[in-house]
């Protein structure tokens, strides 16, 4: 991360009190680069000090306070059924969310359509100063060259192999900000790292179970970010020897082919055509937990399938926390619970007894704030 990140990070993180003993304390920055940054940062209007009087001899502590209203951040996750959108200020306040089905890809110019409106009716309802929107982020359920700002494929919503739609650069044009676009993968544990309850942790897992299924790293401190034919985090398409289930990437045996979301459900359809009941993943899962024979029998495989490609992550990556996500992550779901079950099936106690494992506590809109927090991070950090 630049010095402008690290000191606003350091400031941030002193709720009002970090003076610049503290800030150079946090972050190892040398006193002269540090004071320079701060100056910069005072100038610009994004930090301000607080004046305290003096407590016996010698100059008087100065606090410095993010200014919170000094640029803006929006951050979209598009999802295979929902994409979300946050708004947050310099502080990482959030202050608009919203959440709008995501509709099936048919074309580039639908697709940015949409985008342009997500994006305006944002700006519109939070009531944000344009002039002050200092970047967008962007996370896909999908494949995505971070480096160009293209989305290369999203097949869970229609979006083929190689449609390469540049949405940085199109949206960059209509907004005039830098627009930063990653795999939710890259997403949702840079949301984890920076504002989760494991925020700091240097060696950090992320899983999402929802209609997709895919994992993100943290190691050693690094954001591990996939490009195309370079995956990180692709747990969904581990291949599971079991699996005969064709994926919609074109493989089979892919573990979201059969524990993903709408796949589960198609399973379900395929074995018990008569259990109209079972309409979604919610519902097979609730089936299970109370009781219910054949929504167990299929959850129970969903479970073994999902502990082999959890397990594979855990002897790749060795993190000390896991943090689970996504619409079939419930601390009560059946599958979630059967899913740790199988994990201390398959790994020795002594893998898993340093690790701590959780669901998020930052909701739906996990990866949403992790894309704000990476766009803040590129743009803050290179014109500050």
């Amino acid at each position: 991360m630049s010095v402008a990140v690290q000191i606003m990070d350091a400031i941030r993180h002193g709720k009002g009190n970090a003076s610049k003993k503290d800030i150079q304390e946090a972050t190892g920055i040398a006193w002269g680069t540090m004071c320079k940054g701060v100056d910069a940062l005072l100038g610009g209007g994004y930090v301000f000090a607080r004046r305290e009087k003096a407590q016996g001899r010698g100059r008087p502590v100065i606090p410095l306070c993010v200014n919170s209203d000094a640029a803006y951040y929006v951050g979209l996750d598009i999802g295979a059924g929902f994409t979300r959108t946050v708004v947050c200020n310099l502080a990482f306040n959030t202050i608009y969310m919203n959440e709008v089905e995501t509709p099936h890809y048919h074309g580039k110019e639908p697709f940015m359509a949409f985008l342009f409106d997500t994006v305006d009716t944002a700006l519109r309802e939070s009531r944000i100063e344009r002039e002050r929107l200092d970047g967008i982020g962007i996370s896909v359920s999908g494949n995505v060259d971070f480096e160009d700002g293209v989305i290369v494929s999203g097949r869970n919503f229609g979006l083929p192999w190689n449609e390469n739609v540049p949405v940085a650069a199109v949206l960059g044009d209509r907004y005039g900000v830098g627009v930063y676009a990653v795999t939710t993968q890259a997403a949702a544990p840079a949301a984890e790292y920076h504002f989760g309850t494991m925020a700091g942790c240097r060696n950090l897992l992320t899983l999402g179970f929802g209609v997709g299924i895919g994992s993100g790293v943290v190691s050693e401190g690094q954001l591990l970010i996939s490009r195309p034919g370079r995956p990180v985090g692709h747990i969904g398409h581990m291949l599971i020897s079991d699996n005969k289930r064709v994926c919609v990437c074109g493989f089979r045996g892919c573990l979201e082919a059969y524990s993903g979301g709408n796949s589960l459900v198609q399973v379900a359809h395929e074995r018990f055509p008569a259990r109209t009941d079972f309409t979604d993943a919610r519902a097979i899962d609730l089936a299970a937990g109370a009781g219910d024979a054949d929504a167990r029998s299929i959850l129970d495989t969903a479970a073994v399938y999902n502990a082999a490609g959890i397990a594979s992550m855990i002897q790749l990556y060795v993190p000390d926390a896991i943090i689970f996500g996504g619409g079939q992550c419930r601390e009560d779901g059946y599958l979630y619970r059967r899913t740790l079950e199988e994990i201390r099936n398959i790994l020795p106690r002594e893998r898993l007894e340093n690790i701590k494992v959780s669901i998020t506590t930052l909701g739906k809109y996990q990866s949403a704030l992790g894309a704000a927090r990476l766009a803040y991070e590129k743009f803050f950090g290179e014109t500050k």
